[in-house]
């Protein structure tokens, strides 16, 4: 892990894959708790996702939308300047990074806790077609030694099981990887529900 206190962004090695978490300074403890309180807003209302494929409670994908609250303008904006953060110090990432225009975030929140998620699975997946994706740590109730995100090695076939490595949370933070790379939230063995956020960066090349 190599950590720049200056700008609050640390990076990390796994694999073959560096991650980048970034703090949000702007985010206030008042604003968080008004996101944890609009996502069970959402779950209430039932706009979550209700399939096989994705795991309860999981909102659906609008909270980056413009016609959103100010608070989740205020964290696409962190999300924004997170995927620069990844861009700025990944500088093998791509070959034109002055060439990266950003055209488009979506993001959702996923609210969890223990009984529920042995019932509902949390399967291996990525965010293909997304250039960068980023898991925001809202409120986890833990120790902070797990409930993170685990990531699976992108050389090995995430079936096989080995070869993982986690991510461990910390609160008002972005943690940023390539919307390819496969990975599931690591679940407390708690009751008192644990708040993510989740967001993909679409983005084109173009230089002006």
């Amino acid at each position: 892990m190599v950590e720049s206190q200056e700008h609050e962004i640390m990076r990390y090695q796994l694999f073959p894959t560096h991650l980048v978490r970034s703090k949000c300074p702007s985010i206030t403890p008042q604003d968080k708790q008004e996101m944890i309180e609009c996502t069970d807003w959402m779950i209430k209302q039932k706009m979550y996702n209700n399939n096989e494929f994705t795991p309860k409670y999981q909102t659906w994908v609008m909270l980056f939308r413009d016609d959103a609250p100010p608070v989740w303008k205020k964290l696409r904006e962190e999300f924004h300047q997170a995927c620069k953060n990844y861009l700025e110090t990944v500088d093998n990432f791509t070959k034109f990074p002055e060439g990266i225009q950003f055209t488009g975030f979506g993001a959702w929140a996923f609210k969890g806790w223990e009984s529920l998620n042995k019932a509902e699975s949390n399967p291996w997946h990525d965010h293909n077609p997304a250039f960068l994706s980023g898991v925001y740590y809202l409120h986890d109730p833990g120790d902070g030694t797990s409930g993170g995100t685990e990531f699976h090695d992108p050389r090995v076939a995430p079936a096989i099981g080995t070869r993982m490595d986690e991510i461990l949370p910390m609160e008002n933070t972005w943690i940023i990887f390539p919307g390819w790379l496969s990975h599931r939230s690591s679940q407390l063995p708690l009751e008192e529900p644990r708040y993510v956020v989740a967001a993909n960066a679409y983005v084109k090349l173009g230089f002006e």
